[in-house]
């Protein structure tokens, strides 16, 4: 799956550049001069709309965390550096489960090129400052809304640091050693109640009747996390719990991971969904269903 980038423009006054399409799609950010990413991300609607809304960056105050999530931690590059942000897209002619997965694609190719994520990938925002609330009308009715500034208090979670790839991006899917982990074995997923200890903090794979491609790569509290997906089974017009029904085979494996915080968990599962995608030129079937 080759995605093929538009040149660099500036994302200040992107929202006014007719070059940018009113089409779904993908897109970079990175600050002028540096040499990375500090952002990688997609959209369904349009990309002048959604860079338009990341493009609040460079308001005097720091952004609530919607219309875009990672407008508060580019903020804080800015308020920081005074740097510039310029930005870089691809329009899809995709669906939602294509143009994720290609989304997750991008960000793990990068991830084995540098050895991290983007700087503010997986809501991370830089150390010395705390980023804005969602805006909503349950936030406001709760008196909870607020908005981020410079932060001189004790490190919060989008702080902390990434985690490296933990291998390359290989082709064998369901395999115990693939991306370099070392998974268990599978095990029907009806009995990861008793297979997988209690309160195990990692990442799980699910596949199905195919004996290359994956159901699903996700991460979280084991055994209830992969349990959760036999419930939507039952779930009327629930698309993963179609596909699951589907199956005449249905098969979890894992691997532990309790040191790691949640933030570490995303990047390994999207190495993980990025390695479907790039072997298999499809993230898994029921991945983004809901």
């Amino acid at each position: 799956m080759t995605t093929e980038w538009s040149t660099w423009i500036p994302l200040l006054g992107i929202s006014r550049n007719a070059a940018v399409p009113r089409l779904p799609g993908i897109y970079r950010v990175r600050r002028r001069d540096f040499d990375g990413l500090d952002y990688i991300g997609q959209t369904g609607r349009s990309l002048r709309e959604r860079l338009g809304a990341l493009s609040r960056c460079h308001a005097e105050q720091m952004p609530y965390r919607d219309p875009h999530t990672a407008a508060p931690a580019l903020w804080a590059l800015r308020h920081a550096t005074g740097c510039e942000f310029e930005v870089s897209f691809a329009a899809t002619d995709g669906d939602s489960h294509t143009r994720k997965g290609q989304e997750a694609l991008a960000v793990g190719l990068y991830r084995q090129e540098f050895g991290a994520s983007p700087t503010v990938q997986f809501g991370r925002i830089p150390e010395g400052y705390r980023a804005s609330s969602s805006n909503n009308a349950r936030l406001v009715a709760a008196g909870a809304r607020f908005r981020g500034d410079v932060y001189d208090g004790p490190p919060l979670a989008e702080h902390r640091l990434g985690a490296p790839p933990v291998g390359p991006l290989t082709h064998d899917t369901q395999s115990p050693s693939w991306c370099g982990h070392r998974w268990s074995a599978w095990v029907a997923l009806s009995n990861a109640r008793y297979a997988i200890p209690a309160n195990t903090s990692g990442l799980y794979r699910l596949r199905g009747d195919y004996d290359d491609a994956l159901l699903y790569i996700g991460q979280g509290v084991l055994p209830n996390r992969p349990l959760a997906h036999l419930a939507k089974i039952a779930a009327v017009g629930h698309a993963q719990g179609a596909i699951f029904a589907e199956q005449h085979r249905l098969e979890v494996s894992w691997v532990a991971a309790q040191h790691r915080p949640v933030n570490q968990l995303l990047e390994l599962e999207n190495d993980l969904i990025a390695a479907h995608v790039l072997h298999l030129n499809i993230a898994p079937a029921a991945q983004f269903k809901g």
